[in-house]
């Protein structure tokens, strides 16, 4: 009888453990994503990956600066970074592999950099409970490696502020959710049509006049309420597009309406003020992508996908790993008929 109860017990760990094996075999191996494939075409290569880099942010720099991207991200115990990425890297490799640090008041900066954008003279760092200042020419005129000294930093009231990308005059900045991992304030959890989200963005009208490129600095013009687990922002006159991950499940490239373009009712109050709220819900289309997608940004009639995958943290559990900067075509994104 016992030795019969032991065959029984071995049996059930061998069935157990062959539905593990076949699962992973079939998660690393099989999984596919089309649509993706189809449509995506592979650009320079993430830079700062064999250092140790976590690539967060991403978004175009004005061509006079003779460069096509800045690319934030983070190194656990050393002060986070932005690259510059030349658009072509085989002509200038150090180009393609130049990093700048900050310092705030003469101190190293080695908070969590979350997503990257600019405007006029400055360029905008999510990162925790603030968007840090830095001024544009400082980081075009610094050498490699170099630490820069930030202009300031603004408080936006969100425990993560995750992502920022700049549309129409304005700094859009979103916080982020994941239940149980990176949970937001009570007040930010309101019912839309498809359920109850978790997640604000705070538009900023821009001003080059202003303190930090900044208008009435603080208060913004606008409140987003938008699905969770975003990453990334993109923004034309016609579309919102977000990348949303956490993990290793599916990616998703969502594409909205551009709640802009509307009108509202309704509004949210931000420092006693009573600011108009966008819903930024119903997808038009959602395009699932490997794990781990960050930042995008557009250009060229591409949106170019950041991706955290091939990160030194990352690389070793995820089937999809990639290391370069990743252009969809635009049109690939649209409703038929746009």
């Amino acid at each position: 009888m016992k030795h019969r109860r032991s065959i029984i017990v071995l049996s059930v760990f061998c069935v157990f453990f062959a539905a593990v094996f076949v699962f992973l075999s079939i998660w690393w191996f099989a999984r596919r994503h089309p649509e993706f494939e189809q449509n995506a075409s592979f650009g320079v290569k993430i830079p700062g990956l064999a250092d140790g880099i976590s690539p967060q942010g991403l978004c175009t720099l004005p061509e006079e600066t003779h460069f096509g991207f800045a690319m934030s991200g983070y190194i656990e115990g050393k002060p986070s970074r932005v690259y510059l990425i030349a658009d072509d890297p085989v002509a200038d490799l150090k180009s393609a592999e130049r990093y700048v640090t900050f310092t705030l008041d003469g101190e190293p900066v080695k908070s969590h950099f979350g997503g990257i954008a600019c405007a006029g003279n400055y360029v905008y760092i999510a990162s925790e409970e603030e968007i840090l200042v830095a001024r544009l020419g400082d980081l075009i005129a610094a050498d490699h490696a170099d630490a820069v000294e930030l202009a300031g930093s603004l408080k936006t009231g969100f425990s993560e502020n995750a992502t920022c990308c700049v549309y129409d005059g304005m700094l859009v900045v979103a916080e982020f959710y994941h239940a149980g991992n990176y949970e937001t304030e009570p007040s930010h959890h309101l019912q839309g049509a498809e359920g109850l989200r978790h997640t604000l963005a705070y538009a900023y009208r821009l001003d080059d006049a202003a303190e930090y490129g900044i208008a009435d600095m603080g208060v913004p013009s606008y409140v987003l309420s938008l699905p969770d687990e975003v990453q990334g922002m993109a923004m034309t006159k016609e579309h919102i597009f977000l990348s949303a991950s956490y993990g290793l499940p599916d990616s998703r490239l969502l594409v909205f309406e551009n709640v802009f373009e509307g009108s509202t009712d309704k509004t949210f109050s931000v420092g006693g003020r009573e600011i108009p709220l966008l819903y930024v819900e119903n997808p038009q289309k959602c395009l699932a992508m490997p794990c781990m997608s960050e930042e995008i940004c557009l250009r060229d009639g591409n949106l170019v996908v950041l991706f955290e995958s091939q990160s030194i943290k990352y690389r070793y559990l995820v089937r999809n790993r990639i290391g370069r900067l990743v252009g969809i075509r635009t049109e690939s994104l649209l409703p038929q008929g746009e």
